[in-house]
Formats: structure tokens, C-alpha cells, sequence
């Protein structure tokens, strides 16, 4: 029987197969796919890790962690970078708009000139843990043995725990 419309495979009674009909040209398609598959995905892993490479090169220079290229969506141009990240510090207050000035504080008790028991009142206060209590013999301990210096102060500290 012979193949008059070209879409039988091309085997001949023998087995052997020629390669010059359909089904070779089929062969050759599949395999042309599978070969543009791999190109396609690894030049798309090449473009990521060269854009990913310029970003983070890019944000180390300005003194920014790499880790927060993770968050820019642009196009890799180090230009639109350095803007985006000026843009964020000036958002989230770095160094790079603006300083945030820091809020101030009013002291509760007017600076003024304590004398005698005043004074020693307005000292209490200040020594005050952070619910108004003065700190216990622990806290004090600590605070002495931190603020020595050398061997003299240290033993002074820990002859005052009471």
C-alpha cells in the first residue's frame, strides 16, 4: 500500500525508518521546541541574575543592604534604582531626604533652681523606675557594677548593696 497523502509514519517492511518524509519533519520540530525551551529558560535565569546583580551593586553603593533589592519591581538601570531608593529613604526616613527631627521631650518639672529637699525630691524622681518606683537593690547592684571602671570602684559598688 503506498502512502499517497504523506501522513503514514515512513517505515518501510524492513524496519528501517526514512528520514525524509513527515514524520522526520515531526522529529525534527519536536526536538527544535525542547531546544528552545532550555535556550528561552536559561536566558531568562542569565537576565535575572544580571538584573539582580545591578540592582544589589547599585543599593551597596548608596550603603543600602542588598536584601531590599527583594522589594524593587523596575527595570535594572542603576539610575532608576538610585531614584527609587532616595524615594524610600526619604518615605521611611533615612539618609537620603530629609532628617526626621527628633521629638522633644517637656521635662515634667520646669528647669529650675532646686535647693535643699526639692533637689533631693526632683533626684528621686528622676532615679524612678518606670512605674514611679525607685529602683530596688538589684537594679542599683547592677547600674554600680556597670559603672565601674576599674577594681576600687567596682568593690564600692558592691560594699553600697544594701
Amino acid at each position: 500500500m503506498s502512502d499517497t497523502w504523506g501522513i503514514e509514519d515512513n517505515t518501510n517492511l524492513a524496519g528501517t525508518a526514512e528520514l525524509t518524509g513527515p514524520k522526520a519533519l515531526r522529529d525534527a520540530y519536536d526536538a527544535m521546541k525542547t531546544q528552545n525551551k532550555e535556550l528561552a529558560d536559561g536566558l531568562a535565569a542569565v537576565t535575572k541574575q544580571l538584573r539582580d546583580n545591578t540592582v544589589s551593586g547599585t543599593l551597596s553603593e548608596l550603603g543600602i543592604p542588598a536584601t531590599a533589592g527583594e522589594q524593587y519591581k523596575g527595570e535594572a538601570d542603576p539610575t532608576k534604582v538610585r531614584e527609587w531608593a532616595t524615594t524610600m529613604q526619604s518615605l521611611f526616613g533615612g539618609g537620603g531626604g530629609t532628617p526626621v527631627p527628633a521629638p522633644t521631650i517637656d521635662p515634667a518639672v520646669p528647669p529650675v533652681a532646686l535647693e535643699g529637699d526639692a533637689a533631693a525630691q526632683y533626684q528621686r524622681l528622676n532615679e524612678a523606675g518606670q512605674f514611679g518606683t525607685p529602683a530596688g537593690t538589684m537594679e542599683a547592684a547592677t547600674a554600680g557594677v556597670n559603672d565601674a571602671n576599674d577594681l576600687n570602684s567596682l568593690l564600692a559598688a558592691w560594699s553600697n548593696i544594701k
